[in-house]
């Protein structure tokens, strides 16, 4: 189990305070090897005590074992062997398909259903296609999103937004600056929002009325940064808009 899996199983005892730690923790991994739990501390303004119950929470004796953790995981991602191109093609689709299976849709239909109107907003480029997917789709069961595609536009629509809305916003990390700060105001007017992340522990997913979550996954790929699969995200969509579709049909019955 990777320290991410980890934290995702630990979920439920982890305070805002402990997925501060975390999310330091995760966008520095390299340099959290090296440094003291009294740097870790330092960089998330929080005492030493706070890290080492982080470590405990998960089931480790201490920072030193999720130091470990983390230098291992480095390890084995350089020495990982070459992947045979169809293993890599399998495994991607197999390891998406099961996770996209377990969402349940329900709840997300229900707000798309009753939303009067329905914004999209992404925050990067391989986002604003999946934005552009899901305008895509939806419309074809007489669902039109607007797709947001500048700042001038979001400050408009915050304006004129009302309860009755919805908001879709899709961001990998759910922690952009640019995301929080709409999902935040959104979340003080009342607004329903769902979010689409690569990570459970995210600020934009606590502030989301539902969330869909989905795991970017590795591919072999010979470039000097770890390459991962956006699949994930554009199959998710399109589940999305399936059950969706029968949601609508289940109405009119």
């Amino acid at each position: 189990m990777t320290l991410e899996e980890l934290v995702n199983s630990k979920l439920d005892k982890l305070n805002p305070t402990d997925l501060i730690v975390w999310r330091y923790i995760y966008a520095h991994k390299k340099e959290c090897c090296y440094i003291s739990i009294y740097d870790i501390a330092d960089n998330c303004n929080v005492s030493r005590t706070t890290v080492l119950r982080f470590a405990k929470k998960l089931g480790l004796d201490g920072f030193s074992d999720l130091k470990m953790m983390l230098k291992m995981e480095i390890s084995q991602a350089r020495e990982k062997p070459s992947m045979d191109i169809a293993e890599a093609t399998v495994n991607l689709c197999k390891n998406v398909g099961e996770e996209i299976a377990k969402q349940d849709f329900t709840r997300l239909n229900k707000l798309l259903h009753n939303a009067k109107r329905i914004f999209v907003y992404a925050s990067g480029h391989v986002q604003k296609n999946v934005a552009s997917e899901i305008s895509r789709l939806f419309v074809n069961c007489n669902v039109l999103v607007y797709e947001i595609k500048g700042p001038d536009e979001i400050g408009i629509i915050l304006k004129n937004i009302t309860e009755n809305d919805l908001f879709i916003i899709i961001s990998l990390s759910g922690e952009s600056k640019k995301v929080v700060d709409v999902a935040q105001k959104l979340y003080l007017q009342k607004i329903p929002i769902i979010s689409l992340t690569k990570l459970k522990s995210n600020t934009l997913a606590t502030l989301s009325t539902e969330n869909i979550y989905v795991t970017p996954i590795d591919l072999p790929a010979t470039v000097d940064f770890e390459y991962k699969s956006m699949l994930g995200f554009f199959l998710a969509v399109e589940m999305w808009f399936v059950s969706y579709s029968q949601y609508c049909a289940e109405q009119i019955e």
